[in-house]
């Protein structure tokens, strides 16, 4: 054989065993394999008894043998808000399967199931979950109000930060979030949940009933002595005109959790700082250093729950007392109040729902006033869902978490709502919300996420019992069951007493 021939025999095997190598790769990609047919060898006798010849055969066929398709990978999720979270994926009954839906579960080889209920249904069922260490749901909706810190701080998330690089995926754009919502659902630094709709503080207001009693509209600088003054000014107005049923507020004061987030808004503005233990301190390491103990009876406190308590009494509805946020909502939304604050996001569903053509043309957004502390009426809340530590399938559940959460879940969100609560910055100046409320509501908007922080009260695990407690007694005094002075003295009992029991003073 010749030097060209060899080069051009090694070349063409070369060329052979390539097109056999991307051919298995390819096929394996697609579901089959080769199967070779073995070798085999034919003798031939030619001519006389002395002349034999021996020829060899040699045939390759190549059969597709179909391999099983590769098993989905089974992702339960369980969440409230059946029918309005994720509708372009589970129908607007929350137990339909989108085409969309397919269409993800085929290109990322997942199977997702979601198990929906109220809140209150979900948030035991996650906490029976999380504590039994079964992973019966891979995705778990926590909420940055309570539910991140305490599954957190005891282990019953999976923590996400190395995710991002671990497993890339291109649903969600962490640069794109607002660096806030992901903060609000971090735990001394540890990304713990993604957020889905959030929100940041925000006063949604009539200006044609500001203006009609010559009361000061809200302005960027403007501060709580201005909203009050304001508010005095409208009630006696409308009182003067004879209208009895029109509130110059709306919030929330039922008992529970509900009113804390808002609330905890109020004594951050008052004392500037978040004024629930000695130094301000928020996270549990501290709280233990440095022996803080609660001041609930403090003035920093008082100050803000009192100015809470006494709005809700003098300038909002009969029964404000009982109120969660479907009230806030509602009464904004049939006309009945001039502000809504501080939990815009409350203000801008009414917008969604109202058929006052009054609420719907002279409504407006600006940024919560300042108060004695030097801050502004803070209100911020996630609906974030994270991966439970005891889930099996956590990297395809990161994969669905990052969906739900990721830019196109936010542009459905915006397109479908309205509203312009969205985590992240793309999506807030995206055309359909610019259109609906104009560049100048879509910077405010920003503004509100960007110069109030997420963590504004402690982060430590006993949150949720401290949100439950305060929301009473805050409910108790606007409802006239309690004086200011007998309930923050019970909660400062009570809260001391709960600090000492979990050894963060001995």
């Amino acid at each position: 054989m010749s030097s060209q021939e060899g080069r051009v025999s090694r070349r063409a095997m070369l060329g052979t065993i390539g097109g056999i190598v991307g051919g298995l790769a390819i096929g394996a990609a697609i579901g089959w394999v080769t199967k070779p047919e073995v070798v085999r060898t034919v003798t031939q006798t030619v001519g006389g008894p002395a002349q034999t010849v021996t020829a060899t055969v040699e045939r390759t066929i190549t059969q597709l043998v179909t391999a099983p398709p590769r098993e989905k990978t089974k992702v339960s999720v369980i969440a409230f808000a059946q029918g309005f979270a994720w509708p372009e994926l589970f129908g607007s009954d929350g137990t339909t399967e989108t085409n969309l839906l397919k269409r993800f579960e085929a290109s990322e080889n997942v199977d997702v199931t979601i198990e929906w209920g109220d809140e209150w249904a979900v948030r035991e069922k996650v906490a029976a979950d999380v504590m039994a260490q079964v992973g019966k749901y891979d995705i778990v909706l926590v909420g940055s109000d309570g539910a991140v810190q305490a599954y957190g701080y005891a282990g019953y998330l999976e923590p996400l930060d190395e995710y991002f690089t671990k497993y890339p995926q291109d649903y969600f754009d962490p640069n794109d979030v607002y660096p806030s919502f992901l903060d609000a659902n971090r735990i001394e630094g540890t990304l713990y949940a993604l957020p889905y709709y959030s929100f940041g503080p925000g006063v949604i207001y009539r200006r044609d009933i500001f203006e009609k009693y010559d009361a000061e509209l809200p302005k960027e600088n403007w501060t709580t002595d201005d909203l009050e003054a304001a508010m005095e000014k409208i009630l006696e107005g409308l009182r003067g005109d004879g209208i009895t049923d029109v509130y110059p507020l709306t919030m929330r004061a039922g008992p529970g959790e509900e009113p804390t987030l808002d609330l905890a808004g109020f004594i951050y503005a008052y004392a500037g700082y978040p004024a629930w233990f000695e130094g301000g301190v928020i996270w549990p390491g501290e709280i233990k250093n440095r022996k803080a103990k609660p001041i609930f009876d403090s003035s920093d406190f008082e100050a803000g729950f009192r100015a809470f308590t006494d709005w809700a009494k003098r300038f909002g509805p009969p029964g404000i007392s009982t109120h969660t946020w479907v009230d806030m909502m509602n009464t904004y939304a049939v006309g009945k109040a001039a502000i809504l604050l501080p939990s815009a996001i409350n203000g801008y569903a009414a917008l969604g729902i109202t058929k006052d053509e009054n609420v719907k043309k002279n409504s407006k957004f600006m940024l919560t006033p300042f108060g004695p502390g030097k801050k502004r009426i803070n209100s911020y809340w996630t609906f974030s869902l994270g991966i439970n530590k005891f889930s099996k399938n956590k990297e395809a559940a990161w994969r669905v978490l990052t969906y739900l959460t990721g830019r196109k879940s936010m542009e459905a969100f915006a397109e479908r709502t309205g509203w312009p609560n969205v985590t992240m910055r793309s999506v807030l100046y995206s055309y359909p919300l610019i259109k609906k409320y104009g560049i100048e509501e879509i910077e405010l908007n920003e503004r509100s996420i960007l110069e109030n922080p997420a963590i504004y009260f402690p982060y430590i695990p006993e949150l949720d019992l401290f949100m439950d407690k305060i929301g009473t007694m805050a409910s108790e005094v606007v409802a006239g069951a309690k004086t200011v002075e007998s309930a923050l003295s019970e909660l400062q009992k009570w809260a001391t007493e709960l600090m000492t029991s979990r050894g963060y003073y001995g």
